[in-house]
């Protein structure tokens, strides 16, 4: 189109759009000309992108089809009657008495009906299918289950479940909610110490493709795209709440000064505010220096002999 103009940055990392009088109000409908409603919308218009990216996806990963899930033995007390059962971490629990169990719910529901009594646990190892009497105690010593195993629900990639349409767009739907309803209230459950702020600790382009290409080779081990696809969602829902914070020259800093501009009523200097960008933008080019360098001696140590 007349008027665009393409480069090739020296450090060809990521992309940006730069829009006529972005900076200067001065220019006949320039950005920054238009009224604060319009230029909200616009700023906004990249994490929406993001998330609906990321809703997109989340529907795809069902239509496609979600791994079903199985109950597997991640450890196993000493001297519990699972232990003397012969139970071990990495046996998969079938069926409690002939009744199958895909979920930890399962197994402790039925466990819980059945304390005092021995029960048949139908489980899967390496050398196949077998049945083990297991005595479910009454009362089991602190920090153990009735059984004394630890199990989690894990997925069982053998068994897909894929969906039609209209169920895939709602329940990744709901996926979306979920997994957005989390994400954006981490600051608010961090100041009230629900979690740890350790979670939001950043990661750089290092780490992110380090984290991507694991999540491909597992997809490809497993046969199953879940597990890309899965981390395509969460780091295009991650790259939304980051460029929405109000940090000065994300999309998120400059939407604080479109609503600060909204509530006084008149604009801030305009020169002030690109000062304020630039100075942000320096900060996070040195961050991003900064996480890169240290991902990158992290996986150096961890490739190493």
């Amino acid at each position: 189109m007349a008027g665009d103009l393409l480069t090739l940055n020296a450090i060809p990392f990521g992309g940006f759009v730069r829009l006529r009088g972005e900076e200067d109000p001065g220019i006949p409908e320039g950005f920054a000309a238009r009224p604060w409603a319009w230029r909200l919308l616009i700023l906004a218009a990249g994490p929406l992108m993001n998330m609906a990216l990321a809703w997109g996806v989340l529907i795809l990963i069902f239509l496609l089809g979600v791994p079903s899930s199985q109950v597997r033995v991640e450890g196993v007390a000493a001297g519990s009657p699972a232990a003397q059962a012969g139970l071990q971490a990495g046996d998969v629990i079938l069926a409690l008495d002939g009744v199958p169990v895909e979920r930890t719910e399962d197994v402790r529901r039925l466990a819980q009906e059945r304390k005092g009594r021995t029960v048949i646990l139908r489980i899967q190892r390496a050398q196949g299918v077998q049945e083990v009497s297991v005595y479910v105690r009454p009362d089991p010593p602190p920090g153990q289950g009735a059984m004394g195993v630890i199990i989690a629900s894990v997925p069982d990639y053998s068994r897909m479940q894929r969906f039609g349409l209209g169920e895939a767009m709602a329940r990744g739907t709901v996926m979306f909610g979920a997994l957005t309803a989390q994400l954006f209230s981490l600051p608010a459950r961090i100041l009230l110490g629900l979690v740890p702020a350790q979670v939001l600790q950043p990661a750089g382009p290092v780490r992110i493709g380090a984290e991507a290409g694991e999540a491909l080779r597992t997809s490809v081990e497993v046969g199953s795209a879940y597990v890309f696809l899965t981390f395509i969602a969460l780091i295009s829902l991650a790259i939304a709440f980051t460029n929405l914070l109000p940090i000065p020259a994300l999309d998120g800093g400059r939407i604080l000064f479109v609503l600060i501009e909204a509530v006084r009523g008149r604009r801030l200097d305009p020169r002030r505010e690109q000062v304020v960008h630039l100075i942000g933008f320096a900060f996070l080019l040195a961050l991003l220096i900064f996480l890169s360098i240290r991902e990158i001696g992290e996986l150096s140590r961890g490739a190493g002999p």
